[in-house]
């Protein structure tokens, strides 16, 4: 963020005289950038947000008022001080820049030129106020916002622990979901919802939602299994679950196709198999709000069965890819619950013996990949147990965080 010192004020009016005596009158005072009607003005608000710290702007100018103008700034650039310069004649609009464009003082016209540097330089002062406020509410976020993650891994570590007696290799699938966690991205919280911030209430809905995580994990892991037997037909498996989400996928506009060479029969659990299939491709479904297409290839690979679902569209994007792993991120709006389905599929997947991978971009993804054996021998062969070398693991990606955190705080 630039120093106070360094920024300028935005002059907009629609007349071209009036735009050269307001750089006339108080250039030598201050850094002046103007523009000739208010798309003008927003165009160059968007570009240079940072750089402005006042927007002075005319009430009459073509299709974008001044208080229009002030009022898309107040939504999308708070930080910006909004001065409106009204006629005596219309002061009706000077009250309206108030109660919606959020201004800081309004000033009629002819400029009064002592009376403008003032309120100039008292805006600039409201401008440095309100951004060091910015900075310390980010500042504070950035404390709650980690202790819910820690406290948020330290509940799901203790979680997939006391599943170890149902599930196999629980902690191995926890681990691997929290290597490929983008945990170290810092996540855009508005600051507004800071300043309702209730501590307790954030507490009692984060155990809530722990409660309801195990209740979920429980129901589509140990509670869909259907016993292990010693040919199951996957593509017939993929085919069914396939059937049952065509309505769904129709009513999204999603097509989702199958593609197999041959049969391919495997030693599973075909009720965990079903439902691991089932969240994959309603997982990757939901990541896409735009009509799509996805893939789910089998193929396979001397001892094991390869599962690609991949959607035909563009690279998963930071929020898009947070969403997969928000199991221990916080995303979109604050507080907000978790979604557990990804580790549902970790915890599936290792429990049949198999591995995990999420490809966020073209050409391999964005998809979900998941490698299964062919028989149930080779998916007892490996049951990660939690040592000390295991907890480094899963939290390493935390102290990455951390360190990553602190370092934009201190810019």
């Amino acid at each position: 963020m630039l120093p106070t010192d360094q920024k300028v004020v935005l002059y907009v009016d629609d007349e071209t005289t009036a735009l050269k005596y307001f750089e006339q009158l108080f250039g030598d005072d201050f850094q002046i950038e103007t523009a000739a009607n208010g798309e003008d003005g927003w165009t160059f608000i968007e570009q240079h947000a940072e750089r402005i710290a006042v927007l002075v702007t005319d009430q009459r100018m073509g299709e974008v008022s001044g208080v229009d103008l002030m009022e898309r700034v107040q939504h999308r650039y708070p930080q910006i001080v909004r001065i409106l310069v009204t006629a005596y004649t219309q002061l009706d609009y000077a009250v309206q820049a108030v109660n919606e464009g959020g201004a800081f003082r309004y000033l009629t016209k002819p400029i009064d030129e002592g009376e403008m540097i003032g309120t100039l330089k008292r805006a600039f002062d409201f401008h440095d106020l309100i951004v060091q406020r910015e900075k310390l509410l980010k500042e504070k976020l950035s404390v709650f916002h980690r202790l819910i993650v820690m406290d948020r891994v330290r509940g799901l570590a203790t979680a997939v622990t006391a599943f170890g007696s149902q599930l196999r290799d629980s902690w191995g699938a926890f681990e691997s979901y929290m290597q490929q966690s983008p945990i170290e991205h810092r996540l855009k919280v508005q600051m507004a919802d800071l300043a309702e911030l209730n501590v307790a209430a954030i507490a009692k809905n984060e155990a809530l939602q722990m409660v309801t995580t195990v209740d979920q994990l429980l129901q589509e892991t140990t509670l869909c299994s259907s016993g292990w037997q010693e040919s199951v037909d996957l593509v017939q498996a993929i085919q069914t679950v396939a059937e049952r989400s065509a309505r769904e996928m129709f009513d999204d506009d999603l097509d989702l196709a199958v593609v197999a060479d041959g049969t391919f029969c495997i030693e599973s659990d075909p009720g965990m198999l079903q439902k691991l299939v089932e969240i994959m491709i309603r997982r990757m479904a939901d990541v896409q709000d735009q009509p799509t297409k996805l893939t789910l290839t089998v193929t396979p690979r001397g001892d094991e069965v390869a599962l690609d679902l991949k959607g035909m569209f563009r690279s998963l994007d930071e929020d898009q890819l947070a969403s997969f792993f928000s199991a221990v991120i916080p995303i979109r709006q604050w507080p907000i619950g978790m979604d557990m389905d990804l580790m549902s599929t970790f915890l599936l997947t290792h429990h049949l013996g198999g591995r995990v991978r999420i490809e966020p971009h073209p050409p391999s993804g964005p998809a979900i990949r998941v490698t299964l054996p062919r028989t149930r021998a080779q998916a007892l062969t490996e049951d990660r147990r939690i040592t000390a070398e295991s907890f480094d693991k899963v939290y390493r990606s935390l102290e990455t965080w951390i360190d990553e955190s602190s370092e934009l705080m201190q810019r």
